[in-house]
């Protein structure tokens, strides 16, 4: 008789437990044991506990190489989701097993367990093994399907694969009642105390592990809601106005204010600090060192020599390599729409940046479209004050269109979840690349799936409070993607195509190129990359 001992982690989350029965079968290189109940006096499996089980066999089993989890019914009990963290399986001889889930199991399923070794598919010999690599990734494919959204677009998931599954194997992720608009077929409605039109459909359903946990959804709702309600209470959500005066923007983050915040409302309308923000705000990815002025920025040297001072003039300094340019050239064709009864417009800037001998990087010039001419005027400090800052603030509009749509939601989110999304296609859970990448993709596909929800669906938010709309979007987003290269996703090499690896007081690139050390060294090992094969498809 062998005796082997099992101690079950339940994950600490909440309602992470559950009153199914549990029962596991080990399959190990010599046979595999009965189906074996887990049971013991007391409730079994609550939230955050660790609790001893022992699996006897009439024989050892060898080396183990699976275990499988049973999850069924128990007496008049609804079925529920279970977290198990881990399994770990102490052997006859004193050897320890550990396996892994850290997954969801929902409805009455069976889930196989591998070691947490990490494997390639070139390690793999044994036709039990490759079977289950085989099975998990056509039951993957056919979870998270490819999606196109729009022309141009990365795919995304499919959210509606979710909700075609068997119910075993689904999750409603909450159940909403629809409030008005019951005509409208898209699934778009208007929920309380909310000024725009949410896709509830697409939020009805999400695989569950790839779905917020209820404790980082409540934390979501709890930093979300006061500051909503906030702005609600005091008209600033239903405004439709103009502003009638800089000071009433203060109340929209009024329970927000913080030393950051309270340094730039006293300082946003400086020179000074216009250029910081190129090298250390939230988009400091669009200044490029220029040797020479595009013929579509006619800038000449009497124009910002006052600025220069007179022991230098423009060509000098395009010569030492001071001076830099921030184009929105991408801008320039993106169409806009109307607000509120209003036509809104976009400008597509060139702004001409120096950095001064005190390693200041400030404004020289600003041109407020691609095209010269006499509608097109070249816009300098020495003008008068409120003429420069309307300029500073079309750039800055402009930055965040630029911003918000490509370097953030473009680059930081769908991007990601197309590769999250062939991770879970296309590597099993044992493989290396895999454990690496699951920590930092986990929420990805319901992150992306809430904006398209909310912010990118007809009548969401990016309609309500942006002057290119939902169509302007899509647009930036889409030639953004085409105009891509291998050198945007490399750090080192697009800073150097930029001409930025000298500039002082860059913040974001030091701190960038020690973070891109960090990943670097240990995914240099070979340990983890696997140098058979001509792919990762299945391995």
């Amino acid at each position: 008789m062998a005796v082997y001992r099992l101690c079950v982690t339940t994950g600490p989350y909440l309602r992470a437990g559950t009153l199914d029965n549990i029962s596991v079968t080990l399959v190990g290189t010599c046979g595999e044991s009965p189906k074996q109940r887990l049971d013991r006096m007391g409730r079994d499996f609550a939230p955050g506990s660790v609790q001893k089980y022992k699996v006897r066999c009439t024989a050892e089993l060898g080396e183990l190489l699976l275990l499988r989890v049973h999850k069924e019914r128990y007496a008049f009990f609804r079925k529920d989701s279970w977290y198990c963290s881990r399994i770990c399986v102490t052997e006859p001889d004193g050897s320890v097993s550990h396996f892994p889930c850290y997954q969801w199991i929902e409805g009455y399923c069976t889930v196989e367990l591998r070691p947490g070794t990490a494997r390639t598919i070139c390690q793999d010999s044994l036709p039990l093994l490759l079977d289950h690599r085989t099975r998990e990734l056509r039951a993957r494919q056919e979870c998270y399907r490819w999606k196109i959204y729009a022309p141009g677009f990365p795919c995304m998931v499919d959210v509606n694969s979710f909700q075609e599954m068997e119910s075993d194997k689904k999750f409603a992720l909450t159940k909403t009642t629809t409030c008005v608009d019951q005509g409208d077929s898209s699934g778009n409605r208007y929920l309380p105390g909310f000024p725009m039109k949410i896709d509830i459909p697409s939020l009805m359903y999400m695989e569950p592990n790839v779905r917020y946990s209820a404790t980082k959804t409540i934390s979501l709702l709890f930093n979300a809601i006061p500051a909503s309600l906030g702005m609600k209470l005091r008209g600033l959500l239903d405004r439709k106005g103009s502003w009638k005066k800089l000071d009433d923007m203060q109340n929209i983050f009024w329970c927000h204010k913080t030393f950051t915040t309270k340094y730039v409302t006293e300082h946003w309308c400086e020179d000074h600090f216009f250029g910081y923000q190129y090298l250390n705000g939230v988009n400091p990815v669009m200044l490029h060192c220029i040797s020479s002025l595009p013929s579509k920025l006619p800038v000449t040297n009497d124009m910002v020599a006052p600025l220069l001072g007179q022991d230098t003039c423009l060509q000098t300094e395009l010569e030492r390599g001071n001076i830099f340019l921030a184009d929105y050239w991408i801008l320039a064709e993106a169409p806009t729409h109307c607000l509120n009864g209003r036509q809104q417009y976009v400008a597509a800037p060139l702004c001409l940046l120096w950095l001064s001998p005190q390693g200041a990087l400030v404004p020289l010039a600003i041109q407020l479209s691609q095209t010269p001419g006499p509608d097109s005027p070249i816009f300098l400090p020495t003008d008068s004050e409120w003429d420069w800052l309307l300029a500073k603030t079309w750039v800055r509009n402009s930055e965040f269109l630029v911003h918000e749509n490509n370097t953030h939601f473009l680059c930081t989110h769908l991007l990601c979840e197309a590769f999250a999304m062939a991770t879970l296609r296309q590597l099993p859970l044992c493989h290396p690349i895999y454990k690496l990448l699951l920590p930092h993709t986990r929420y990805t596909l319901q992150v992306n799936t809430i904006a398209r929800a909310t912010l990118l669906n007809p009548e969401g938010l990016v309609d309500q409070v942006t002057s290119i709309g939902r169509q302007g979007l899509i647009y930036l987003m889409s030639t953004g993607l085409a105009h891509f290269t291998y050198t945007n996703f490399c750090l080192p090499d697009s800073l150097r195509a930029r001409g930025v690896l000298a500039i002082p007081n860059y913040h974001y690139r030091d701190d960038g190129l020690k973070i891109w050390a960090a990943i670097e060294r240990p995914l240099c090992r070979k340990e983890v990359w696997s140098t058979h094969g001509s792919g990762v498809s299945g391995t």
